[in-house]
């Protein structure tokens, strides 16, 4: 579809009525607001409890247009269509469960990170009783959803401002130490700071190893993220990397922040954690795609 095109699409259908209405204000820029209206992605990942996978048809700037599997197990295909002059966008369920239903979103920015936002739910017409009790679902359903969006958008504006704040260190020569061997064991996960990153310690096949606590994608947080069979995954995009390489595990080109080394003296039992020097030769800035 044509930018022109889906923009010109952006009418109501007059045969729907109005189940609820949802207004709230957000503390994101109208900025984070859009790139988070444009990131399908995040669908089945960060809104697990209402999609469980998802399957892209087309994108572009006027919107995109998907297959998504729901909780239930149903599916929907699902189109969005942005009207970036007017501030609003229309996500309209074309086939599938919900079938028909369009909910108009308009978008008003009321200062640097605040957005207020207003959805309207336009369904087929029903009996007066049920659509009451649709429309309450909706509300509650969209109370949600924009709560994990807004923690989303809120913690990736906090770290573009860190990243921009915080300079690359020429030679991240630091080193500390983490204790003996059975007193780190305990402490296992642990998230440290070095060469002015954030890095987590864990275990892996009997070694002690580290990886950042950042997703080069979206800069999305790993600190938290559960590790099976030595991989992770990003909660916002599902995007995975083994943490003994630092690389992606699914054949993607991104790789995380190049990790300090974790040595265990032998003769003492102690452990420290310290970057090698040829790492200072490697942007340690990822691969961010959307950092603005």
């Amino acid at each position: 579809m044509k930018q022109t095109d889906a923009v010109n699409s952006i009418e109501r259908n007059s045969d729907l009525v109005v189940a609820a209405v949802y207004e709230r204000e957000i503390g994101a820029s109208l900025e984070r607001v859009w790139e988070n209206v444009h990131d399908w992605e995040h669908l089945p990942y960060l809104h697990s409890q209402a999609f469980h996978s998802i399957s892209l048809i087309d994108s572009g700037d006027w919107g995109w247009r998907v297959t998504v599997e729901l909780a239930d197990g149903s599916q929907s295909k699902i189109e969005l269509i942005v009207d970036r002059d007017a501030r609003r966008y229309v996500s309209r369920t074309l086939e599938g469960t919900g079938a028909s239903a369009e909910f108009w979103t308009s978008l008003d920015p009321l200062a640097e990170h605040k957005t207020a936002i207003r959805v309207e739910f336009c369904v087929p017409a029903m009996a007066e009783q049920v659509l009451r009790r649709y429309g309450k679902a909706l509300v509650g359903l969209y109370t949600h959803l924009w709560t994990q969006d807004e923690d989303m958008m809120q913690t990736r504006t906090a770290a573009l401002a860190e990243r921009r704040a915080t300079p690359e260190p020429a030679d991240p020569a630091e080193t500390i130490s983490l204790g003996s061997i059975d007193d780190l064991s305990e402490r296992l996960p642990l998230v440290i700071e070095l060469g002015g990153h954030s890095f987590r310690v864990v275990e892996v096949d009997g070694e002690f190893k580290a990886h950042s606590t950042e997703c080069p994608h979206r800069l999305g947080p790993l600190g938290d993220c559960a590790i099976n069979d030595g991989i992770i995954a990003c909660p916002w995009h599902g995007y995975p990397f083994d943490v003994r390489t630092s690389r992606s595990s699914d054949g993607q080109s991104f790789r995380l922040r190049p990790p300090p080394q974790i040595e265990v003296d032998a003769a003492t039992g102690s452990v420290i954690a310290h970057f090698e020097k040829t790492s200072s030769g490697i942007s340690s800035r990822g691969d961010d795609h959307g950092s603005s």
